[in-house]
């Protein structure tokens, strides 16, 4: 019996060692998960009491938890609808003021439908209105994350503190059950966008009575699943390359390119001229447009953002398809976001805002046939001026433990006479966070050196943005500092590209294989973009008695001439392609201008004269045989403006075709570029004096531009 005690005292004491133990188990447990929550940098300035609760109000609690994460999930996804904004109407939620028209292009929010209430503000967009000239203005109505009174933390807490009272409908429910439940203060909510997640602590003082039993309660606070910090920051980015580079512009500019041409199925080309049989091709302008919103309709959807989980690049036989697909993939260099996505969209009900230089509704070209069947000459150049919504929607697709959630904003593209509308670019600024890419983890190489030059001056080249890409994949490696050096670790891999950015700068890409653990030395020269005041000379064939000869005197246009010129950079080995377009009138003297760079290049350029060429009708008599009789018939009039509306008159006098060489020693000494064209001097001839055969002069600018090719470089002035 004694040994029986023995055996049951000494389970007793193993029980209590048990419960013992397993307390201080979940004693360190519970310190070590605290611990590892207040270090993470959340909610620094907020003091959380961890209130104590009697088992029995503990529903009351929970209750009131869901409230505050039922109206923070709400808040939030009606913030990530309307880009950023809690309402554009209720000034007591938000006072930012908006100008919300049925005109997306002329409004700061764009509704999704007509009459519809869902409105998502423009975080970059042509302020001014469409038809502005010179005075144009362009606005951002991206919200702050943190902190201003219209940050999007801001607008979440007077929400929240709206909804949370609403939702508690005076804890009703609890009523019943014989609880009494006193207000004892006011709603107070704070809002912390954290890097990870979205805390919500509300202040609410109760005191809470049950079976004469109280308690107080002053605070709630739940944790929301969603990385509202990063998406932010992926949509600043977006916003910040579009501002600066003009992706979705210069996009729709290259299809309007590939898919212009001389044919009525096509869009009106940029320019263009033939010589050529039969009549000209015109179009609707109502089709036109009808064209170009099929065209955003269909190709705004294929927008990428390197790094993020939706992208995916592919490879096309076709070097066009290839070229106009990269133009969709937008660079985020610095970071990666593998876990969200971003889409973007146009829908064909959103008017854009459209206009070509056409006579009315139809579109012809400038230049008109002659009389004679047989020869013609059309002069195709048509300006685009459009202004298009893209809507831009960021996905989570593993937020809000799985059920997803989406960030919605609209970019403005702007397109005036055929070029992106210029702006100022002021990067919208946010706090930088640190990411990077899973090739930017295996950066394993020994330090290397890059060493960036400007290939004119021999001068470093700071600021300069250093990628290192494999396949489809890019990590941002650094800037170049004042003396134009990165020293870093790049990824160790096999068929490398080493990518250098700089704006003003021809990009160039590098094959580069980085040795693990090995230093090495990378020197690339990239070439600057100068921009030259521009002016145009003409030199003249002149009709003698001898014939048509060339005269090497420069002489100024009159104010009647304009010139296009289009410079084609022949890229040296993996530089980036380059082109430059400028007009050239007389008045324009000293004030035009046209982006160039030191190398190789294509000269086309095109003389045109506001007048209307008349050669007469003129009797031509031959013989017949050595000694037969004369036959004579006439050669009807050649009227070039004859289908040309008055003052509209357009002829083209001349022009060059030229392959030059741009030394860089010429660019940095010279402040202006004078090219030279030719000019076939029809006009000068008088009208009375003018042939059939003249017009052969029309065809030779190639010719001349080969023979006379030492007298037509461009030359250099101060």
């Amino acid at each position: 019996m004694k040994n029986k005690k023995i055996i049951n005292h000494k389970k007793g004491q193993i029980t209590i060692f048990l419960i013992v133990g397993l307390v201080i188990v979940i004693g360190v447990a519970v310190f070590f998960y605290s611990t590892q929550k207040v270090q993470k940098p959340l909610e620094p300035e907020l003091k959380i009491i961890q209130e104590q609760v009697p088992l029995e109000f503990e529903p009351i609690k929970k209750y009131a938890n869901d409230c505050a994460y039922s109206a923070g999930v709400e808040s939030l996804r009606i913030i990530g609808k309307q880009g950023g904004y809690i309402s554009f109407a209720d000034k007591t939620l938000n006072n930012e003021p908006f100008t919300i028209t049925q005109n997306p292009t002329e409004s700061d929010a764009v509704s999704f439908t007509k009459d519809s209430d869902l409105k998502t503000a423009y975080w970059w967009h042509l302020k001014s209105a469409n038809n502005c000239k010179g005075d144009c203005k362009f606005a951002s109505k991206r919200p702050d994350l943190r902190q201003t009174d219209n940050s999007i933390e801001k607008q979440l807490e007077r929400y929240i503190d709206l909804k949370f009272k609403e939702c508690l409908n005076n804890f009703e429910p609890f009523l019943e059950e014989g609880f009494k439940v006193i207000e004892a203060g006011k709603i107070k909510t704070d809002v912390t966008i954290g890097s990870d997640d979205i805390l919500v602590l509300i202040e609410y003082p109760l005191s809470i009575e049950s079976q004469g039993t109280n308690t107080k309660l002053s605070q709630f606070l739940v944790r929301i699943p969603i990385n509202l910090d990063k998406i932010y920051d992926l949509a600043t980015k977006i916003t910040n390359i579009e501002i600066k580079h003009r992706y979705l512009e210069k996009h729709i500019l290259n299809l309007i390119v590939a898919f212009s041409g001389v044919n009525k199925e096509k869009l009106p080309p940029m320019s263009d001229m033939q010589f050529k049989f039969g009549s000209t091709t015109s179009w609707q302008k109502t089709d036109v447009k009808s064209k170009i919103t099929g065209l955003l309709t269909a190709y705004i959807p294929l927008f990428q953002v390197d790094g993020t989980y939706n992208y995916e690049r592919n490879l096309f036989d076709s070097e066009l398809k290839q070229r106009l697909y990269d133009s969709t993939i937008i660079p985020v260099a610095n970071s990666s976001f593998k876990d969200i996505a971003a889409y973007f969209t146009y829908l064909d009900f959103w008017p854009a805002y459209f206009d070509l230089n056409c006579k009315g509704e139809k579109c012809v070209p400038a230049s008109a046939n002659s009389l004679i069947s047989f020869f013609g000459i059309q002069n195709y150049r048509f300006t685009y001026d459009l202004s298009f919504p893209v809507l831009v929607e960021i996905q989570d697709p593993f937020a809000l433990n799985g059920q997803g959630y989406s960030f919605n904003f609209f970019l403005e593209g702007n397109i005036r006479n055929n070029k992106p509308m210029p702006a100022d670019f002021a990067p919208l600024e946010r706090a930088d966070l640190s990411e990077s890419s899973l090739l930017c983890d295996t950066r394993t190489s020994g330090n290397i050196s890059v060493n960036i030059v400007n290939a004119a001056t021999k001068k470093p080249v700071d600021d300069a943005q250093i990628l290192y890409t494999i396949i489809d994949e890019s990590c941002f490696i650094g800037s170049t500092d004042a003396n134009g050096v990165l020293i870093e670790k790049f990824p160790v891999a096999i068929g490398g590209v080493v990518n250098i950015v700089k704006e003003g700068y021809i990009g160039k890409a590098v094959e580069f294989d980085p040795k693990a653990n090995n230093n090495a030395e990378l020197k690339v020269r990239v070439q600057p973009i100068y921009t030259k005041k521009l002016i145009v000379k003409k030199k003249d064939v002149v009709k003698t008695p001898q014939g048509w000869q060339f005269a090497d005197a420069p002489v100024e246009l009159n104010n009647k001439e304009s010139a296009t010129i289009t410079l084609t950079r022949i890229n040296d080995e993996g530089e980036l392609g380059f082109s430059s377009f400028a007009n050239y009138e007389w008045q324009q003297n000293g004030t035009s201008e046209i982006e160039i760079a030191p190398g190789n290049y294509a000269v086309d350029a095109t003389l045109m004269l506001d007048e209307r060429i008349i050669i007469p009708e003129k009797q031509k008599c031959i013989r017949k045989g050595i000694f037969g009789e004369k036959e004579c018939f006439a050669i009807p009039k050649v009227d070039f403006g004859e289908k040309s509306s008055p003052g509209q008159e357009r002829f083209p006098e001349g022009g060059l075709k030229l392959n030059l060489t741009i030394n860089p020693n010429e660019l940095e000494k010279h402040d202006t570029i004078v090219f030279y064209v030719v000019s076939t001097g029809i006009s000068k001839v008088p009208e009375q004096e003018r042939v059939i055969e003249d017009i052969e002069q029309m065809g030779k600018i190639e010719e001349y531009s080969s023979i006379y090719q030492l007298a037509l470089q461009p030359t250099f002035e101060k």
